[in-house]
């Protein structure tokens, strides 16, 4: 049985596509997603918001929030937004950000347990934020921004994604930086490609508590055949050759509120630090090294030797966390402790050194991980320390909508 399968999806129309799709959602901070929803209720940042998003007094109603997310949903609809595709179809997807271009599968693919081989996570999730995503699934009954996933291509499956690059794309469009392209197809065509991609295992690359919401929904509707619409859930599938990664660097605070000498010393004990000029020369150019900005001053640092012999334990970020971040830093839960913050690769150096000048912090600069470690670390079913990994660039939010309604008649969120 195959991994992928089609499903009869909307495409923003392309005269309405600056006016609602944007760029992901973490991509602004809360303010920035307020603002941009204030000033255009057609953004889809009104579909997608979550408590941190709203007046203070309304956080705790997710009911109410729940509401305004569908009441913006609908109005997108009523508006007309949106082309739909009748015929269960595949869309070709591809992203070009300056030299980089990538061209992926927009499809549905099975919602799997953790430890099911057929799609492999490498991150753990926080409850709180995929029950809301569970709630706006099936409340909604819709999603927009898939999971992102990789694969292990071939030229088998190249030659079939190529060959469906070759008709009339249903969309054009730029935003941030980022031109996209997207073919549908169906019938004979989406059919090729559902078994050129075949039984092949998906690496889950962003989107963890979109999958783990997906879990969930099905959970809380035990009774469901095995082809009902939440057996299955939103995925764009990039092969690995393609795959962009970029670093996220680390802010750490001193809870102790050492000096920067102190510091310097703290660190010195776990390796020795060189004094470089500027980042250029302190930013490693390969695994095993990293750039630390401490007190204005910039140097570089070999990474202690790996803890253990797992493929996440070899990982630069593993061998920062367990041999640097948690004996000299205390940091026992990056996923949690105010105390550590990440900077992405592609908000830039410049703005880890403008945080760290006005708060004291202390910048860790990293090499990034390959997508090849992160397949190595699933198929062992590890998992990575979180933000292991920055994939740019990302599909955009309300270029794709599934609707639950149009792939059953018995109505996909009762419980």
């Amino acid at each position: 049985m195959s991994v992928l399968r089609p499903f009869p999806g909307l495409t923003v129309e392309p005269a309405w596509a600056d006016r609602v799709t944007t760029g992901p959602y973490d991509a602004y901070s809360p303010s920035e997603r307020v603002a941009i929803a204030e000033a255009n209720p057609y953004s889809f940042l009104n579909v997608t918001r979550s408590q941190e998003d709203v007046p203070v007094e309304w956080r705790d109603d997710v009911d109410w929030l729940i509401g305004q997310c569908a009441e913006s949903m609908q109005r997108i609809y009523d508006a007309g937004a949106y082309a739909e595709h009748d015929e269960p179809s595949l869309f070709l997807y591809r992203l070009e950000a300056g030299d980089h271009v990538q061209t992926g599968v927009m499809g549905l693919v099975p919602v799997t347990e953790p430890g099911d081989r057929r799609v492999l996570r490498h991150e753990a999730v926080r409850p709180g934020r995929a029950d809301l995503l569970t709630r706006h699934l099936l409340e909604l009954g819709m999603s927009s921004s898939p999971i992102s996933l990789t694969y292990r291509t071939d030229a088998v499956l190249d030659a079939a994604i190529i060959a469906g690059c070759a008709t009339e794309p249903v969309l054009e469009a730029d935003g941030d930086g980022i031109h996209q392209t997207i073919w549908a197809l169906s019938g004979k065509a989406a059919d090729a490609l559902v078994a050129a991609m075949g039984d092949r295992p998906l690496y889950v690359t962003d989107g963890h508590h979109r999958l783990a919401a997906a879990v969930e929904a099905r959970h809380r509707n035990p009774d469901i055949g095995d082809d009902h619409p939440l057996q299955w859930t939103q995925a764009v599938l990039f092969p690995d050759a393609e795959m962009q990664v970029l670093a996220a660097h680390r802010r750490v605070g001193d809870r102790a509120g050492r000096s920067t000498d102190d510091l310097v010393e703290a660190l010195t004990a776990v390796g020795p630090l060189v004094p470089c000029a500027d980042v250029s020369e302190a930013r490693p150019d390969g695994a095993g090294a990293i750039g630390v900005y401490v007190g204005g001053r910039w140097f570089s640092m070999d990474l202690p030797a790996a803890s253990g012999n797992r493929a996440v334990d070899q990982l630069d970020v593993s061998r920062l966390q367990d041999g640097i971040l948690a004996p000299v830093m205390g940091i026992t839960d990056p996923g949690s402790d105010p105390m550590i913050d990440y900077v992405p690769e592609p908000v830039g150096i410049g703005a880890l050194v403008a945080r760290c000048d006005a708060d004291g912090r202390v910048g860790f600069v990293l090499h990034a991980t390959s997508v090849a470690e992160m397949m190595a670390v699933a198929d062992e079913d590890g998992l990575m320390p979180p933000k292991s990994s920055y994939f740019e660039p990302k599909p955009r939010s309300g270029v794709f909508v599934r609707r639950l309604d149009r792939e059953t008649t018995a109505g996909a969120g009762e419980n």
